[in-house]
């Protein structure tokens, strides 16, 4: 029997108009490739600020340790999503792992140790990085030094 290929935009077609039966009604060949890490991150790669917003509050904090609990993340993102049509992009996350006030902004928002806080910056965007910022009240020095990890150097001429 032939393995069946996972159509990724077709399931985020489902996820986006908030069918939370989307996984359920995959094969079990596709279900296999289904992650919903990569979901998350194509969910994000949008305009629509309040669905970007929703999933990293209902599914960025759990997607790694409910990680063996596909069908709730995925019906999380199907709720999470604002359900109208739209196209996705890949949501890039910040180039440098290394940054210290990328990863201290991870740690504190999430709670989380710094090993745990690099892990998560894999699923988080630059504009996300910045509201975790000033939700948690840094100063304006902590949030100009966090601006400047995520925003690419400008070649002087």
């Amino acid at each position: 029997m032939a393995k069946e290929d996972f159509d990724l935009f077709a399931f985020l077609s489902k996820l986006g108009s908030r069918d939370i039966n989307a996984y359920n009604n995959l094969s079990e060949d596709a279900k296999k490739q289904a992650s919903p890490l990569v979901i998350m991150r194509w969910m994000t790669g949008t305009s629509d600020q309040a669905q970007v917003i929703r999933i990293n509050e209902f599914v960025n904090p759990y997607v790694f340790s409910l990680g063996s609990h596909k069908e709730l993340l995925f019906k999380l993102l199907a709720t999470a999503s604002t359900g109208s049509s739209r196209r996705y992009s890949w949501a890039k996350g910040p180039t440098s792992i290394q940054a210290r006030s990328t990863i201290e902004v991870l740690r504190q928002y999430y709670n989380c140790s710094s090993r745990e806080a690099k892990l998560h910056l894999q699923a988080v965007k630059k504009d996300d990085l910045l509201l975790m910022g000033d939700s948690l009240g840094w100063t304006k020095d902590e949030m100009k030094k966090l601006k400047d990890e995520l925003e690419p150097k400008k070649a002087k001429k």
